[in-house]
């Protein structure tokens, strides 16, 4: 056995010693070979092996910095659109396929927290990816309106892909895959726990990032909520971008980081509880708002970290914005701006979540957050939420899964991955829970990366390291960049749908099937599986991992969910679905 470990080093900023060191073996596979031409996959039928019938639309070699790939282009029925790249020169028998972000749309075969593992570095698997069974930009919800296309996004297209990529592999190399492979954020962490709780045969390991598995009341309450609490009566934004460093910095100032460093980073919000107490109301008068709050802005802000409810502990979501993420909250400039949370949560109730056609949702007033409206989206949770706790079928496979979600995060509270793997626990008990799963909160960290934390992260390789040797991560080792990328200032973008999309999801870069390597650092830490928290040991390089350890948090156990958002997390809760004319019908088994 040699270390598989021994690929990832680190690559930082004249201090590259072994922040990426070995922490386990495992097997190194070798390579395999394509033993028909590429080309000939396009006179192949894999329609039996997919379940449905597959058009290869191309077939062909193409060149790259890291080989040569075997591109193959496919429509899988009705319109699942999904690439494939098989390696020609150095497959190493592993098969990854990455989700996507947003409502998806187009079909991206980057790798995205992969960087410092040298075999996804050096382009060493299949990789596959699809566009979830439409075309469009990542917020654009029109496609909706079939039906189908309905249940392809909420699980048939990752599970086909997955079936199809596994049979052109068979196909080209005359083997099958030994390791399968799923990673995403966002939608992505939704698609990646689908997988593992609709599909658990399809993929023996799983990293999960940010899962907007809630995904029924994310895109409708939670972003929502984003809006409504921030409006006057006569749609006129309260809060405004220019307070919200102002807002952050307070709320800083009185939660205790609990890692014996004054970094403003807080490594478990949860510990600390708002209090309007903080923040001076601004008296008549005033001519300098910069230390203090109106009434208004205050009670925004103690809707904001409340999250969508109905007051009584009457809970829609399980939570709000986590303390920490206020520099990206989703308010106008201006007090007549918009939200780009409404560039979210409209599209998606005009297309998506309710009954199939186009609802004349024009703005929230025409939804309001009432249990009435919870119920209407609840219709169809059991179709796209992937809050099943029922992992069992999983874990019996041999699956391995990694949750991970940054603590900072604005767009997919932290609140649900918390939630959720409570939930599992609730389901399997802690002891089976942990052989299979685990949960990593990543202090300061923003929507699947960014924010003030250390959000540079290989998750490929200790996903590896667990699946293949049985060796579980002990700790995730993040890294913060010496070179900061460009960041969203404070405050939202301006409120285009474009805008809004980079605010959510970032900038989309064109995907390519191998991984970059790892930037240089400034400065790493570790982060330890829930409910352990990294805090410093009091000697020794603060911007080293080596000089931190892990301490259980106990302010986690305190952490709950109220009906009805918590009726929604629990075993076997999803059901499959068929087209009946134009309407969507539960298939009884």
């Amino acid at each position: 056995m040699k270390s598989l470990m021994l690929f990832c080093r680190l690559l930082a900023a004249g201090l590259l010693l072994s922040l990426f060191s070995p922490l386990t073996n495992a097997a190194t596979l070798p390579v395999v070979k394509p033993v028909i031409d590429c080309s000939a996959l396009a006179q192949q039928n894999f329609s039996a092996q997919t379940g449905a019938a597959v058009t290869i639309l191309s077939a062909r070699n193409e060149n790259s910095e890291k080989g040569t790939y075997c591109k193959v282009s496919a429509r899988i029925a009705p319109d699942i659109g999904v690439q494939v790249a098989l390696p020609t020169e150095h497959w190493t028998q592993r098969f990854l396929q990455v989700g996507c972000g947003g409502l998806c749309g187009t079909i991206n075969l980057s790798l995205s927290n992969t960087g410092g593992c040298v075999p996804a570095m050096n382009g060493e698997f299949v990789v596959a990816a699809t566009d979830m069974g439409h075309s469009g930009s990542m917020m654009d919800a029109s496609w909706a309106e079939d039906p189908q296309k309905r249940i392809d996004f909420a699980w048939r297209a990752n599970h086909l892909t997955a079936l199809l990529s596994k049979a052109l592999i068979s196909a080209l190399y005359h083997q099958p895959q030994k390791y399968a492979y799923f990673m995403g954020c966002s939608d992505g962490g939704r698609e990646a726990l689908m997988e593992a709780q609709r599909f658990p045969e399809d993929f023996n390991g799983i990293s999960a990032g940010a899962p907007a598995a809630f995904f029924s009341f994310q895109n409708s309450f939670f972003h929502g909520w984003s809006v409504v609490a921030n409006e006057r009566k006569d749609g006129s934004a309260i809060l405004l971008a220019d307070r919200l460093p102002f807002i952050h910095q307070t709320a800083l100032a009185h939660c205790p980081t609990l890692s014996g460093v004054n970094d403003g980073i807080l490594q478990n919000p949860y510990a600390c509880h708002f209090s309007p107490s903080w923040f001076r109301i601004c008296k008549p008068g005033d001519t300098d708002h910069s230390a203090c709050l109106t009434r208004e802005e205050l009670g925004v802000v103690s809707r904001y970290y409340e999250g969508a409810n109905a007051g009584h502990g009457h809970q829609f979501v399980p939570g709000g914005f986590p303390i920490g993420s206020e520099l990206r909250w989703p308010v106008p400039a201006t007090r007549d701006g918009t939200s780009p949370a409404e560039s979210m949560v409209l599209p998606a109730l005009q297309s998506v979540l309710l009954p199939p056609g186009k609802n004349t949702i024009r703005s929230m007033r025409d939804f309001p957050l009432n249990q009435a409206d919870f119920d209407k989206v609840a219709r169809y949770a059991p179709l796209y939420n992937a809050a099943n706790t029922n992992l069992a079928p999983f874990r019996a496979q041999g699956g391995k899964l990694i949750m991970w979600h940054g603590l900072a995060d604005d767009s997919v509270s932290p609140a649900f991955s918390l939630a959720y793997y409570q939930g599992v626990v609730r389901t399997l008990g802690r002891k089976d829970t942990d052989t299979f799963l685990k949960l990593f909160l990543l202090p300061g960290v923003a929507h699947c990366g960014r924010g003030e934390g250390y959000d540079q992260v290989d998750l490929l390789t200790p996903l590896m390291a667990w699946t293949e040797d049985g060796k579980a991560p002990q700790a995730l080792i993040t890294g913060k960049l010496l070179k900061a990328e460009a960041e969203m200032p404070a405050g939202p973008p301006p409120s285009s749908a474009s805008a809004a999309q980079t605010a959510f999801h970032g900038v989309q870069r064109p995907g390519k099937p191998y991984a970059s390597a790892m930037p240089a650092l400034k400065a790493t830490r570790p982060v330890y599986p829930y409910p352990d928290i990294a805090v410093y040991k009091g000697e020794g390089d603060k911007n080293q991992a080596s000089s931190w350890k892990p301490v259980k948090s106990e302010a986690f156990a305190a952490f709950h969910v109220n009906a009805p958002a918590a009726d929604f997390i629990g075993p076997d809760n999803q059901k499959d679905y068929k087209v009946v004319g134009d309407q969507l019908q539960v298939i009884s088994h």
